[in-house]
């Protein structure tokens, strides 16, 4: 702390005297350069560079001399601000853990006792288990032996089921020929039968020829008697006639009979051959019904003897597992005998750790203690306002809305996250937003997080004022009483926030066409790299550099073309520009991508040739400034457009203070081969 205060008593000194040395040299810009001198005595740094013409005159000493302290020491104490704020965290998130840790400590000091009797508990468990162990030793040998048997009687099992069922299919063909058979001789009876009862039909017939030659022989011998003697051979003709009828017709009647008797024997037989061949049909479904079951039998056999087999090798793995459990047992009951040796030395490690946790608290807390004092330091020093100091008796909320992808945004997070730290301290709550944008609808994503503000009732919405298409949300923010300020840039049409904190853009064309007619020594071509014309501060920069450019008569722009806002195409156009053309001497990058122009410059092979005039001085800049890729950085102060607005608005809500004006501008500062040596980095 002592070597900061000499510091200052140095830099206070070194200020006076350059301010008496330019009193006694020069009188010229002497006004400005005594206010600035005042300014720097007092710790105001929110002040702009001393305008220097570049003739190395005493007076331009002495301005560049004055605005490299001033450079050096904002950039000091914004450093050290944002230090503060990583600091102060770490000693939050110290003292926390501390406490956790002496309060764990303390358990684990009043928990190594249990312990130690749980450990001991513990090895007469292990104890006991490992005699279970070697208990269920023997019973899984005893089931081995016992699967083992099983799978030799299902073998067997399974070797008879398959003979069996191979007799049993044998035999069911057999079946199928007997009753082939039996039912061809049904067929043949029922034919036979057909047959006799055409016999019996032919019988009739020859009965009825028989009735008619009776008939016949009857009117024959009543004819011959009536002839006479003449008809006596006649009537010995007819008396045979009716003999051979009597005779054929007892002849037929014993035919019949045999018939009758034969159909009766044929008819017992056809239907002995039916309750044959129905019994046989019966036989052959209950011997159908038998295969069935015997196949089923065979089936389960196989299953149970694979699912035996797999039972086995699972048991064959659990043998080995207990080998391994028995040894794993082993090594718990001597690691917890060890535990329990152990404890003892735990309990006096806690208390050790106790102490120097008690110490390390001690030392927190003056670490502590040096953060305030520097924080009360840092006070001393005007890099932006100052919150109020009045307290609004409740939470007040403000969110700030941001893009986050180089280092110039990168900047605005940390002024932002200072400001959130100082305002925390008075009750507020600071939620810094960074923006992520993606190739799908952008302004629909920041619509709904502007929404999202809103229905959690924040007090303020602060946001990039280049940001299109979120009109609607920004109109129902305001309608809800929810106050709106710009900064960056401030190109929303209507207007509804209450005041913008941006650059002059204008000017920072200006200043950047008078140092690229410096670069180019006055004489030769110059060109423009324009970012998104869509972006009102690319435009502005860029009218101001053409309108500056023109009053140098031999600096002429030959070349002009558009660059996203994406540090890859800022990169291959730049190199393909001047792969082209290298006969320019400077170009001029509006947007906030110069590292990788100048990356362009030295891989195309015009270091030396050509430079880079662009925004928002980082330390990876620094190489590139001194090796001439990059003539002249204008910084637009990233830390005080991400703290200033935020404190600004906390003022006007909690004491209505007035902005002051609605367009506020934010310091230019300017880094070159002139100074980038001694700026800190």
């Amino acid at each position: 702390m002592t070597t900061f205060w000499i510091v200052i008593a140095i830099i206070e000194l070194l200020v006076i005297i350059a301010g008496v040395v330019y009193i006694v040299l020069n009188k010229k810009n002497q006004d400005i350069m005594v206010n600035n001198a005042q300014q720097l005595v007092k710790g105001r740094l929110n002040i702009d560079d001393i305008p220097v013409d570049g003739n190395k005159k005493s007076s331009d000493i002495v301005a560049s001399g004055l605005n490299l302290i001033k450079s050096n020491l904002l950039t000091f104490v914004e450093s050290t601000k944002q230090n503060t704020v990583v600091l102060s965290d770490a000693i939050e998130k110290l003292t926390s853990s501390m406490k956790a840790n002496l309060v764990g400590n303390e358990q684990i000091a009043n928990n190594t006792m249990n312990v130690e009797e749980r450990t001991a508990r513990q090895l007469e468990m292990v104890e006991d288990n490992m005699s279970l162990v070697e208990a269920n030793s023997k019973q899984l040998g005893d089931i081995g032996v016992s699967m083992n048997d099983i799978v030799d009687m299902l073998d067997e099992t399974a070797n008879i089921s398959k003979k069996g069922l191979s007799s049993l299919e044998g035999y069911n063909r057999e079946m199928d020929v007997v009753s082939d058979d039996l039912n061809n001789i049904t067929l043949t009876l029922q034919k036979f039968n057909e047959q006799i009862q055409h016999v019996y039909e032919v019988g009739d017939f020859i009965v009825d020829i028989s009735d008619q030659l009776k008939l016949l022989s009857f009117n024959a011998s009543i004819e011959a008697a009536k002839a006479g003697e003449a008809g006596r051979g006649f009537a010995v003709v007819a008396s045979e006639m009716t003999d051979m009828s009597e005779q054929t017709k007892e002849g037929m009647d014993r035919i019949s009979a045999i018939l009758s008797e034969i159909m009766t024997g044929s008819s017992r037989v056809t239907d002995s051959i039916v309750k044959c061949t129905d019994t046989y049909n019966d036989s052959k479904k209950a011997f159908g019904e038998v295969n069935t079951s015997f196949r089923t039998i065979n089936s389960n056999s196989m299953d149970i003897q694979r699912r035996i087999t797999d039972i086995n090798k699972k048991f064959r793995v659990m043998e080995d597992n207990y080998t391994h459990s028995k040894d794993i047992a082993g090594q718990l009951y001597n690691t917890a005998k060890d535990i329990n040796d152990m404890t003892g030395e735990i309990a006096g490690i806690s208390q050790e750790v106790n102490a120097e946790a008690t110490q390390i608290g001690e030392n927190t807390e003056a670490l502590s203690g040096m953060l305030v004092g520097i924080q009360r330091l840092l006070r001393r020093f005007d890099t932006g306002v100052s919150p109020t100091n009045n307290r609004p008796g409740r939470e007040i909320k403000i969110a700030m809305l941001s893009m986050y992808d180089n280092e110039f945004w990168y900047g605005v997070g940390r002024g932002a996250n200072y400001a959130m730290k100082e305002l925390a301290e008075l009750g507020a709550k600071v939620s810094f937003i960074p923006l992520v944008f993606t190739d799908g609808n952008n302004d629909e994503m920041v619509r709904n997080t502007i929404k999202g503000l809103v229905d959690e009732k924040y007090d303020a919405i602060i946001y990039p004022g280049f940001l299109g298409g979120i009109e609607s949300a920004l109109e129902l923010a305001r309608s809800k009483g929810i106050k709106l300020m710009t900064f960056n840039c401030d190109c929303q049409k209507p207007k509804y926030r209450l005041a913008c904190l941006k650059a002059d853009s204008i000017i920072q064309g200006q200043i950047a066409a008078k140092a690229a007619a410096e670069l180019a020594g006055k004489n030769g071509q110059v060109g423009i790299l324009l970012g998104n014309k869509n972006v009102i501060g690319n435009v502005e920069r860029r009218k101001g550099f053409v309108d500056a450019i023109s009053a140098y008569k031999n600096v002429k722009i030959s070349k002009e073309i558009l660059v996203s806002d994406d540090g890859r195409d800022v990169y291959n156009k730049t190199k393909e520009l001047l792969l082209k053309d290298n006969s320019v001497k400077v170009l001029f990058l509006t947007n906030g991508y110069p590292e990788d122009a100048a990356r362009a410059v030295v891989d195309a092979g015009c270091l030396g040739k050509t430079c880079i005039v662009g925004f928002d001085l980082t330390p990876a800049l620094f190489s590139y400034i001194k090796s001439g890729a990059v003539g002249t950085i204008i910084s637009q102060d990233a830390f005080g457009q991400g703290h200033d607005p935020i404190v600004w608005m906390y003022n006007h809500i909690v004491d209505n203070t007035p902005f002051p004006g609605e367009t506020i501008s934010c310091r230019n500062s300017i880094a070159n081969a002139s100074n980038i040596a001694e700026l800190i980095g």
